[in-house]
């Protein structure tokens, strides 16, 4: 259970750090912004080979840097 809320804290903290990123930056010439991308993390039991069940915190995938053209 502690993993599920330190991974939704770790997650909510990168967004965090990718916004005020994102803000700081703004005014910059040429900078392109960020996006912090998440993903579910499923469950896996010993007793069934279904690997699809949600409910085990969130992971994050990626800071993906946004390359579309004009500013933001």
């Amino acid at each position: 259970m502690s993993y599920i809320s330190l991974s939704g804290l770790s997650s909510a903290q990168l967004d965090l750090n990718t916004t005020s990123n994102n803000i700081a930056n703004a005014n910059t010439y040429g900078f392109k912004e960020s996006r912090a991308e998440f993903g579910d993390v499923y469950s896996t039991s010993l007793f069934t080979n279904s690997k699809t069940t949600p409910g085990q915190g969130v992971q994050a995938n990626k800071v993906a840097q946004q390359f579309h053209e004009g500013s933001s």
